[in-house]
């Protein structure tokens, strides 16, 4: 039982959400709720608006670097992954032969 990790997937993976997150990164989420605040003005209403506005635009703020780091992260994984496979195949030069009973 094991596993096999494919170091290319990793970094296409991780390249990938860079990409997504990069597009993410302009986009203004809370725009839509920002309008709210300005047809309701005065009252309860409009400062709630405005403060869930603030609250979500900086929640997508902060969703948006975690997801790059969580990017990049995959391509560490897949270079601690490489660097394993080498210094293993470094310390068993051939693979294990199956041998039957002696």
């Amino acid at each position: 039982m094991g596993f096999e990790t494919m170091p290319g997937a990793l970094r296409a993976a991780g390249r990938s959400a860079g990409e997504k997150v990069g597009g993410l990164r302009g986009a203004d989420c809370a725009e839509p709720v920002g309008r709210v605040a300005g047809a309701v003005r005065g009252g309860n209403a409009a400062t709630a608006a405005g403060r869930c506005r603030e609250a979500l635009a900086t929640t997508f703020t902060e969703w948006c670097a975690e997801a790059q780091r969580f990017g990049d992260r995959l391509g560490v994984a897949a270079d601690r992954y490489q660097q394993g496979d080498h210094a293993a195949a470094g310390a068993f030069p051939a693979a294990p032969g199956m041998r039957g009973p002696r």
